[in-house]
């Protein structure tokens, strides 16, 4: 329909709809930002529905399994945030999945505009279960136990289950009343009811509705990033370079970007966002991706403090990217699907690929030719001391490490625009763009 997203209303809907209007909620969302915006579109609509709406903005999708910790933690505050003012407006979230919740403007939104239905009286909510499997479990394993724990949502899409997650957490947690009740307790009620035949009725009132919103706003709010050292998570902390070896790196690296003046961009091996801050300089938007979940945290927090809109962490292994998943690999779409950069920034990240992945030198230019059609890529010589840490407990069988090697795989793929030897380094920056 006229090459823009549009979303059809069901006929079974209407009234729902017609109450989040007219109730005054679609208004006191928007005012807040927490739900995209949308017109009602003149298009035609499939049989059984009633008209289409058209949303005004698109927000940037990276998934849950994706996210740092704040990511998510800010994602779970949004959907209490919409739930509690949804309760004020008769109105309530019917589902609460994390892959409701889109990135704009540097904020988590709301992208499921038809995710909210008239409140029943004295009905629970119909999303606490999913609430907490897709936002609180995987919370509190990483607080409590380890920030990779996340990626259990990436093999759990409906969330982690609340027995799995309650086994993995320490003892500790039991004596946290949040925890206790909404995982530990609550995992094991469902077990216990979730096959049963009978019918369980359940009753909350509309004061017990709000204290529980409440009551998880708290719990969420109180959930803390675990102190954790990581290999790479202060990688510009305990970097080789000088100060003015730094500077020159960005000096050339913004001269270039100022030359090619991509709209979006994607850092690979981001880290802190050091050099994404600089590509949101001239790009209009940065995929900012790193492995270190420490990394990725201190660069949304970052991002989030100083309002730079433009950037967008993600917690990506390159070597494992995500994949489609899903009903026939179609409900959720692989990383590259889902952003297209006109430029990539591959710093200090070959080395990982080539000696910590083994991965040959062809195989590193395929991989970004398929991103983007153009690069800056930096070689760091095998005797710069950050290759070398990588050969610390390894045995050198890297012979085609050399740059010789390393250009002539380039060449396969990139023609070379502009070469810089950063000075009194063993590093050298490459502008490149794909034949």
């Amino acid at each position: 329909m006229d090459g823009a997203l549009h979303r059809a209303i069901a006929e079974s809907y209407r009234a729902d709809y017609d109450l989040m209007m007219s109730s005054g909620l679609y208004d006191a969302l928007i005012k807040e930002r927490l739900l995209v915006p949308h017109d009602e579109a003149e298009v035609p609509t499939p049989e059984g529905y009633a008209f289409a709406i058209k949303p005004r903005i698109v927000a940037d999708i990276a998934y849950s399994y994706e996210w740092c910790f704040s990511q998510l933690k800010d994602a779970a505050l949004l959907t209490l945030a919409v739930q509690a003012i949804a309760l004020r407006h008769g109105m309530t979230l019917k589902d609460a999945s994390a892959f409701n919740v889109g990135w704009h403007e540097g904020r988590p939104i709301l992208i499921d505009t038809l995710s909210l239905a008239a409140l029943k009286k004295d009905a629970p909510w119909q999303a606490y279960g999913q609430f907490c499997m897709h936002f609180l479990a995987p919370l509190c394993l990483m607080a409590y136990r380890d920030l990779r724990l996340q990626k259990l949502l990436q093999s759990h899409l409906d969330g982690i289950p609340l027995d799995l997650a309650s086994t993995l957490l320490p003892v500790r947690t039991w004596f946290s009343l949040g925890a206790l009740l909404h995982v530990h307790l609550h995992g094991r009620a469902r077990r216990r009811y979730g096959s049963s035949r009978r019918k369980v009725e359940a009753r909350l009132s509309f004061d017990a509705h709000c204290g529980l919103i409440e009551g998880l706003r708290l719990f969420v709010s109180g959930l803390r990033t675990p102190v954790t050292f990581t290999e790479w998570g202060d990688y510009y902390g305990d970097t080789n370079y000088t100060e003015a070896q730094l500077q020159q790196k960005k000096d050339v690296i913004s001269e270039w970007l100022r030359t090619a003046r991509p709209s979006c961009v994607c850092d690979l091996g981001a880290n802190d966002g050091t050099f994404s801050r600089i590509a949101a300089e001239f790009a209009e938007k940065v995929i900012a991706i790193d492995i270190d979940p420490i990394a990725v945290e201190k660069n949304y927090l970052y991002c989030k403090r100083h309002r730079l809109n433009a950037i967008v962490p993600v917690v990506q292994d390159l070597t494992q990217p995500s994949p489609r998943l899903g009903w026939q690999l179609e409900e959720r779409s692989s990383l590259f699907e889902r952003f297209k950069p006109e430029m990539g920034l591959a710093l200090a990240l070959v080395h990982h690929l080539a000696i910590g992945n083994n991965t040959p030198w062809a195989k590193i230019f395929a991989m970004l030719a398929s991103i983007a059609p153009s690069w800056i890529v930096e070689f760091p010589d095998k005797t710069d001391s950050q290759v070398q840490r990588l050969l610390t407990n390894r045995e050198d069988i890297f012979s085609r490490y050399t740059i010789v090697d390393f250009e002539q795989s380039l060449a396969e793929r990139f023609a070379i625009r502009a070469v810089c030897k950063l000075q009194g380094t063993q590093r050298t920056l490459y502008f490149l763009t794909r034949r």
